[in-house]
């Protein structure tokens, strides 16, 4: 029978420590950057909190429906409380939301996170999934008029993008995202995954849309840009008649007693934050800047925490073999191709991490690709 599983890419390092952690203390040993996990350590406020009440916090169950930390979403975040959900990261709430918004004809970008097309292909029935395709040529952008006239030409009754969008980080701004939603129409429900747009500045979320657009959904996670992964923690903000409806499909308990700590301090520590955020941004540049020196590649450097590079050289192997040969230096990347059938095993996605892990990296590359 079919494995209809999820794909989700990343995860090399379980490779090197074990799924049992058997050899957890090896982590150090290992170059990730095949997840997009952020580069540097939560909070320290938040860390010191946790570390404090961290027996209590294992052995006591958790506000049922995390109330405290919606309360601090909508605090530091400026959203009104009714238009907020909680659940255990991102994917948790894809999963609840997508197979009850009834939606039939479904677009997406491509290439794009590939979970959103494994629900609208493997889990949800009778759907009529199309995409916009971002061209190469056009460092795969969205073109704002060219994907307003498809959404206004095939009358989706949802369309779906991820801001900064992964694999090549390409960036629409909060005035462009906006423009869009105005300029279709108002029963066509536009979801934005804003996973990554912290990394180019908070100011250019449009999550604070949402009381004013009754047909705007934002899916937010707090892994990448807090450092969470781990903890699984994520949101999502639409009108509150969308959030009635989806609500009733969370169930009790959605977010650990630990994670929901972590998170609440998480969201007073704005500035160590932001800090972080910056910082990812310089290193982003050094790293690509040191790439460049590899002849037959070309960098698609985008937004966020994670670039795209193209292998241009067939002799130095596909995407998958460049990541095999990685892999044997215990340096992972990922391979791109189940993003898009456009990428044809040439292209590799790298997550930004600190500047001696991507000096390793770069060194694993060009012994590669020389």
């Amino acid at each position: 029978m079919e494995n209809r599983k999820a794909y989700h890419g990343g995860g090399g390092v379980y490779n090197v420590i074990g799924t049992d952690f058997k050899n957890i203390e090896r982590n150090k040993n290992v170059a990730n950057a095949d997840g997009l996990d952020a580069w540097f350590d939560p909070s320290p406020k938040a860390i010191a909190k946790l570390s404090k009440y961290l027996t209590f916090s294992i052995k006591t169950s958790p506000p049922v429906h995390g109330d405290g930390l919606k309360t601090a979403i909508s605090k530091y975040r400026g959203i009104p409380e009714e238009n907020i959900i909680i659940a255990g990261g991102s994917s948790d709430l894809m999963f609840a939301l997508f197979p009850n918004l009834q939606a039939k004809k479904v677009l997406i970008l491509d290439p794009m996170y590939g979970e959103y097309k494994h629900i609208f292909e493997n889990v949800l029935n009778n759907i009529k999934l199309s995409t916009y395709k971002l061209l190469s040529k056009n460092n795969f952008e969205i073109r704002k008029d060219e994907f307003v006239g498809l959404i206004n030409k095939t009358n989706p009754d949802l369309v779906v993008i991820v801001n900064p969008n992964s694999p090549a980080g390409t960036f629409l701004n909060k005035r462009n995202v906006t423009q869009i939603i105005n300029s279709i129409p108002k029963k066509t429900l536009f979801v934005v995954d804003e996973t990554y747009v912290d990394y180019v500045n908070p100011k250019e979320s449009v999550e604070t849309l949402v009381s004013t657009r009754r047909n705007l959904i934002v899916i937010k996670s707090m892994s990448k840009i807090y450092s969470l992964s781990g903890a699984r923690v994520g949101y999502i903000v639409a009108s509150a008649d969308i959030i009635r409806k989806i609500d009733r499909y969370i169930p009790p308990f959605p977010v650990s007693t630990a994670a929901q700590i972590l998170a609440i301090e998480a969201l007073k520590d704005i500035e160590y934050y932001k800090g972080k955020w910056k910082e990812t941004s310089k290193l982003r540049e050094e790293f690509i800047k040191e790439l460049r020196d590899i002849p037959n590649i070309k960098i698609y450097s985008g937004e966020g925490n994670f670039f795209l590079v193209e292998l241009l050289n067939k002799l130095s192997g596909s995407a998958q073999e460049v990541v095999k040969k990685l892999s044997e230096k215990n340096v992972f990347v990922r391979d791109a191709d189940s993003m898009s059938e456009q990428f044809h095993k040439s292209y590799v996605r790298i997550a930004v991490k600190d500047a001696d892990t991507n000096k390793k990296i770069v060194a694993a590359l060009k012994n590669i690709l020389k």
